[in-house]
């Protein structure tokens, strides 16, 4: 597991090490400054000898800058600084005299980008809460548009570390190193598509918090994963392995309905039973042999099912009717493990049963929340926690987050990739969750299981080929990376 720290949470770390360890500051940059260099010399080395400008800050970001260079100059590679104060104090202070002792150059110039073979952004750490403005802009600017490539130090300067939302021009980077632990800006927001590779250094937080209490967030590896995924026993019979009830599609979206079935029977649901307006059975020749079908109606009587999937196509584009809606009502508020998404969670702003997991993209969550789409992904970490009022939440897109209903880090996927962009992708994932809790797993397990194996499904198709591929290729590809997740127990 790795796992997530807001700055704050990390700051307080970096606090204890110092005081109640009796750690120095300094050794805690010396550490971050050395595996910083290390991540240099690793993947920028032919780079780093042709020459490499180190932009510093005022503060300890700009002090791990000083550092790095004193590093890179140790090694004997050209290096130089561009610093954006006349003056350090403290650690970063120290270290700006260490390098003036060196010979390193530094000077206030920018021009020297345009000529570098390597740029290390240490401008902006973790701290920044304001709009990023006049030289510190101008920095930014030109390390955007230098042509050599970027490491960021911690963070890219101008990304807020705990939303991801970008403060002033970003320069984009190829690789972040961070320090400690991960950052949820990092992971979401334009973070996610401006930090490149991120390599994380242990400075040695570990042992502050042995019990990872300051976290905001786990990011499961199959490892984590694969020792919950459901086995059968060999005397084991279908029902044993659950019966799921998928409410899903419409005259006009029967496809729906196919998918939710198909991801769910891949997932290794024991039976699938689908109810469907009777004026799409018609429409369901896709539909897997072994799912049975009744048309639906308010008087289902749900005695022999396990759980529920409900939503996908159901409304056909339409408005769900009142009864539907009431029905739907009733199972988000009953006791029977579900999962609902797509046209069933307009459903899910009630009281929560237990066992509930609702699964909106961030449009919906606008919805849901009462605010606009640009403004969930804008701080995703925050709206996933709001959409939890005592069910889990899983908020689909890059880096899929997953809230528990109760107290307690998120869950950030880290599978997944382009190839789940394409219509009726969703589907498949509400029909492996509702496979999950049919087989008896938590509703948490159950959602961070179902996002991982549904976004390594579309990784293992991109390493075929990028392009090209359906919801129903992904569905197909589901029981693989099923398979791979349970050799890692």
């Amino acid at each position: 597991m790795r796992w997530v720290s807001s700055a704050a949470q990390v700051r307080a770390l970096d606090a204890a090490a110092i005081e109640q360890l009796g750690i120095p500051g300094f050794a805690l940059m010396e550490l971050a400054a050395a595996g910083a260099a290390a991540h240099i010399r690793a993947r920028y080395l032919d780079q780093a000898l042709r020459g490499t400008v180190v932009v510093c800050g005022g503060g300890n970001n700009g002090g791990d800058g000083y550092a790095i260079a004193r590093w890179l100059r140790g090694w004997g590679w050209p290096v130089s600084i561009v610093s954006l104060t006349e003056h350090s104090s403290g650690d970063a202070g120290t270290n700006r005299a260490l390098c003036e002792a060196l010979g390193i150059p530094i000077s206030g110039s920018l021009a020297g980008l345009q000529s570098a073979a390597l740029v290390v952004d240490a401008v902006l750490g973790t701290g920044l809460t304001r709009a990023v403005e006049g030289r510190w802009a101008d920095a930014l600017l030109a390390m955007r548009s230098a042509p050599a490539p970027v490491v960021a130090v911690d963070i890219p300067s101008g990304l807020q570390a705990d939303t991801g939302r970008c403060m002033g021009p970003v320069p984009p980077a190829c690789s972040t190193v961070t320090f400690g632990r991960l950052k949820p800006g990092l992971l979401a927001g334009r973070g996610a598509e401006l930090c490149g590779a991120v390599e994380v250094v242990d400075i040695g937080l570990g042992a502050v918090d042995p019990e990872r209490l300051r976290v905001v967030a786990g990011i499961p590896d199959a490892t984590d994963l694969g020792p919950l995924w459901p086995r059968r026993a060999p005397s084991d019979h279908k029902s044993r392995s659950g019966h799921l009830l998928v409410v899903a599609g419409s005259p006009e979206m029967a496809g729906a309905a196919i998918l939710t079935c198909r991801g769910a029977l891949r997932a290794g649901v024991g039976l699938v039973t689908l109810a469907v307006d009777a004026r799409a059975i018609s429409r369901l020749g896709g539909l897997p042999a072994e799912v049975m079908v009744q048309p639906w109606s308010a008087e289902l009587s749900l005695a022999r099912f396990t759980a529920v999937a409900a939503g996908p196509g159901l409304g056909g584009g339409r408005a769900l009717t009142p009864e539907m809606k009431a029905w739907l009502g009733e199972r988000w508020a009953g006791s029977l493990p579900a999962v609902f998404d797509a046209d069933a969670l307009p459903c899910t702003r009630g009281a929560a049963g237990e066992a509930k997991v609702a699964t909106p993209h961030a449009g919906e969550a606008g919805r849901l929340l009462g605010i606009q789409a640009a403004a969930v992904e804008a701080d995703r970490f925050a709206a996933v926690r709001a959409l939890a009022t005592g069910h889990v939440a899983l908020l689909k897109g890059r880096n899929t987050l997953v809230a528990p209903g109760t107290e307690g880090p998120l869950s950030v996927n880290p599978t997944g990739g382009p190839t789940l962009a394409t219509a009726g992708s969703g589907d498949v994932l509400t029909g492996v969750i509702g496979a999950l809790l049919a087989r008896g797993l938590s509703a948490f397990d159950a959602a961070r299981l179902g996002a991982w194996v549904h976004g390594r499904a579309g990784e293992s198709l991109a390493r075929q080929r990028p392009v090209g591929w359906t919801a129903s290729d992904i569905a197909a590809h589901v029981a693989h990376a099923a398979a791979e997740l349970m050799t890692c127990a």
